[in-house]
């Protein structure tokens, strides 16, 4: 019989929670040595790995063993292969490769927080020396540099592009402004899509700028987009524009930040223009238990930002009606763990 608590947690389900880190540590460790690349063209043994990727023998094989284990590779006799649907997801080449998503999800600077996660719970913020609050975090460059080619963030981009052709398509012009602009995914997604559109690409950071330069560079879209290293609070937003895109940015920020970040932005808005915010959303009256990841997001905001959270639906609405704005209108993204709105000006 399998023992549980008052509440109905059973141990093997404790014992289950507590291998996470583990598996984590495993699949990332299987990326940064190329273990899935080095099985691309077919089933190896242990020797045979050892000698691509370079690694000791009795590291590799006992490596090997836990990534079986975990359901991550398959083994046949004494070779090793990837398992069904490994090609695409573990194979840097796949179309829908995870491994720079586990680059974002498991860095060293996450883990560092982590382990002091009891004392920024006691502070209500952030407890190492660098964080969110710094224009140069380490996290963002990161992220910059690597959610460009992550299956969640294409995805997210592409759907959120699709949503709004239609609204694109019925403006005389299409000036956009991109705030915390990151790789410039979003906006390039949209540009890919409609050859009117204008970019301004904004972040604070000249490093992330410099990257989302690159990456526009490679895309044959940096005739069609200004960069603008700048504190999106402080500096002066140009415009009018017909759209502004806010991805992945105002859950770093209190809601009163929101409010004001969102006053702003309807300033430098065109009559009947449009806010699409993307990122971790979530509706009121939905359980935590049946809605984890946006709640679990918070926590990762809590060790890095003084004031962001995962902010609901309705916390939205109030942002909105407060600055100018009509009723957001939800779209769920079912191939990712985001969602998105819209919202016009009045």
């Amino acid at each position: 019989m399998t023992s549980s608590t008052d509440t109905g947690v059973t141990v093997a389900q404790l014992h289950g929670m507590t291998r996470g880190f583990m598996n984590t540590s495993l699949l990332r460790t299987g990326v940064e040595l190329g273990v899935f690349d080095a099985l691309a063209d077919g089933p190896r043994s242990a020797e045979e790995l050892t000698g691509r990727l370079g690694t000791h023998p009795r590291g590799t094989r006992v490596l090997l063993n836990a990534l079986a284990a975990i359901g991550l590779l398959r083994v046949e006799g004494e070779r090793y292969l990837l398992p069904p649907g490994g090609a695409e997801l573990l194979v840097s080449t796949g179309s829908g490769y995870f491994g720079n998503a586990v680059r974002l999800g498991a860095t060293d600077w996450e883990w560092d927080a982590h382990k002091r996660l009891a004392d920024t719970v006691r502070k209500g913020g952030p407890v190492l020396e660098h964080n969110a609050e710094d224009s140069e975090f380490s996290y963002f460059t990161l992220w910059a540099e690597h959610s460009k080619d992550s299956s969640f963030n294409i995805d997210g981009a592409d759907a959120l592009a699709a949503s709004l052709a239609p609204w694109v398509a019925e403006r005389s012009t299409v000036d956009v402004l991109d705030i915390g602009c990151g790789s410039g995914y979003y906006g390039f997604a949209l540009a890919k899509r409609e050859p009117r559109a204008q970019l301004v690409e904004l972040d604070r950071s000249e490093g992330v700028v410099e990257l989302a330069r690159k990456h526009a560079e490679e895309l044959g879209l940096a005739d069609r987009a200004t960069f603008l290293a700048a504190d999106a609070f402080a500096d002066p937003l140009g415009g009018p524009y017909d759209l502004v895109l806010i991805a992945n940015t105002l859950h770093h920020f209190s809601a009163e930040q929101c409010t004001q970040l969102l006053g702003r932005v309807s300033e430098v808005l065109k009559p009947g223009g449009r806010v699409a915010v993307f990122g971790h959303v979530y509706v009121d009256d939905v359980a935590p238990a049946d809605n984890p990841v946006q709640h679990i997001f918070s926590l990762i905001m809590l060790t890095m930002t003084e004031g962001g959270e995962a902010h609901s639906l309705r916390s939205y609405r109030e942002m909105l009606a407060a600055t100018g704005f009509g009723e957001p209108q939800l779209e769920p993204l079912t191939k990712t763990r985001y969602k998105f709105f819209v919202a016009d000006k009045l």
